[in-house]
């Protein structure tokens, strides 16, 4: 059963820890300097932000940010503000998303973190990197993670969608178990594909791209395990209903018995890390940068001490 309040699970283990008891964090109202600019990569811009990276400190971890499925980077909002008060930090617009240009490429993992590198690249941006990944941003840091762990000092994963970790078979028994089965998971999908019908090029091929990887067998999703680094994963256990989804069960109860599965999974993942931490709450919904940046900021500042072998 999950906590009605804040549940914390370090190394897969239940203590009791209330997030919201540690209160606000100045960082939101901080004035670092963020300078905005316009990389090209392969004869397309890509819109950057950036904050610390010239006073940046040898070796000292630098926070990169992968923002949600079709979002630009103001989903992060204030947090980016108020981690560069702490730490260099560098966020940007996927291809066709924000104010990056489409590259016409479909864009894999693979592909994204192969892009991801270049940018870093240019911009002179070495490792250690601490991700914070928000969402399907959250399986693309971890995707990058699992394949460059060497550069990795740490990872906030925000309600991440375990798209790439579990099997088509695991992705249907929450269906199952509210009697929808195949045909709900179909439904499920279909609904939000009708939703992205008129959007742009680049945000349906984001869309199909987290699709097709539910069908695929594990062996071909690309992934290797995470390093053994720091790691947060914060999970919304607030319901957010989709009014305009029409279909053939309960989504509340679908919901409840995702989670379930979500968090056990999440669990396997922390289990497995140096220092693990999972925080479940359904003091928010999804959309958690929005509702609760104080938390994605207690989070980074975390996983920032937990790299130079310091917990608060």
């Amino acid at each position: 059963m999950l906590d009605p309040r804040h549940t914390c699970c370090r190394r897969a283990l239940a203590c009791c820890v209330t997030v919201a008891a540690l209160g606000p964090f100045g960082g939101l109202a901080a004035q670092s300097s963020l300078e905005t600019r316009t990389v090209v990569l392969d004869g397309h811009a890509v819109r950057v932000q950036t904050a610390g990276i010239s006073t940046r400190r040898q070796g000292s971890p630098i926070v990169i940010f992968e923002a949600g499925a079709t979002n630009s980077l103001e989903a992060w909002g204030g947090i980016l503000r108020g981690v560069a008060a702490d730490a260099p930090v560098v966020a940007y617009d996927r291809a066709g998303l924000g104010q990056s240009a489409w590259d016409s490429i479909t864009p894999t993992p693979q592909h994204v973190t192969r892009r991801l590198r270049s940018l870093l690249t240019r911009l002179g941006v070495v490792p250690p990197y601490v991700f914070v990944g928000y969402s399907w941003g959250g399986m693309l840091a971890y995707h990058y993670a699992s394949h460059y762990p060497t550069e990795i000092a740490g990872l906030v994963l925000v309600d991440p969608a375990p798209v790439l970790t579990l099997s088509l078979r695991e992705h249907i028994a929450p269906f199952d178990s509210v009697g929808a089965g195949r045909v709900g998971f179909d439904a499920y999908w279909s609904g939000f594909a009708s939703l992205f019908a008129r959007a742009t090029p680049a945000v349906r091929a984001e869309f199909d791209v987290f699709r097709s990887l539910l069908t695929k067998e594990l062996y071909e999703r690309d992934l290797r395990p995470l390093p053994a680094v720091p790691l947060t994963v914060i999970v919304a256990a607030k319901y957010l209903p989709i009014p305009s989804l029409q279909l053939p069960y309960d989504p509340a109860v679908h919901f409840a018995v995702d989670l379930r599965q979500r968090v056990r999974e999440f669990e396997r993942w922390v289990s497995a890390s140096s220092r693990g931490t999972l925080v479940v709450s359904n003091q928010f919904t999804h959309a958690i940068p929005r509702e609760d940046p104080d938390i994605v900021l207690w989070a980074v500042r975390r996983i920032l001490a937990a790299s130079r072998n310091q917990v608060p």
